[in-house]
């Protein structure tokens, strides 16, 4: 199932016109690299995958070695699998596992197609991520100071989405 999985991910890429460098090796960290032009304002996207049936089974030092590659080729590190710990992976959902993101199938098309993620799994925590820009915003129309209160205090409405992309 490992080529056929491997094949069915980037058919997502090659539908994004991206430029694709598959590895042959399974037995390396990473499967494929891919770069999307014109991802984010005419910037392009970069991420260097790993593609397993169970996301959650990838060991430590592989993951090292995917951020190693990902920090030099300044790229985005994803994992793309089907399951995670054995448990199907939710639609929209990325699960971090030892500090990188693994996310389904499906959510990893969302995120070629510059679509945000809802939510992060963590250690078996759901968390949503709202921007500090949001959090201080809320802050001022609730009359509070802008420091000292934390976003969980304020009980902030509705749904927010978190972007991949690391803040400067």
């Amino acid at each position: 199932m490992g080529n056929e999985l491997i094949a069915h991910v980037l058919s997502f890429a090659a539908s994004r016109r991206a430029k694709v460098l598959l590895i042959g090796d399974s037995s390396l960290s990473y499967d494929a690299i891919i770069r999307i032009p014109n991802y984010d304002k005419d910037e392009e996207g970069k991420f260097i995958i790993k593609v397993r049936e169970d996301a959650g089974k990838v060991n430590r030092e592989a993951i090292i070695d995917l951020v190693v590659l990902a920090k030099v080729s300044n790229s985005t590190p994803i994992i793309v699998g089907v399951k995670y710990d054995n448990e199907e992976m939710d639609d929209g959902v990325a699960y971090k596992t030892h500090g990188i993101y693994a996310m389904g199938i499906r959510t990893f098309k969302r995120i070629l197609d510059n679509d945000s993620i809802k939510f992060v799994k963590d250690k078996g925590i759901v968390k949503a991520s709202v921007r500090g820009s949001v959090t201080q915003e809320i802050k001022g129309r609730q009359g509070h100071e802008p420091w000292g209160i934390s976003r969980s205090c304020l009980g902030l409405p509705g749904e927010r989405s978190m972007s991949m992309k690391e803040n400067p």
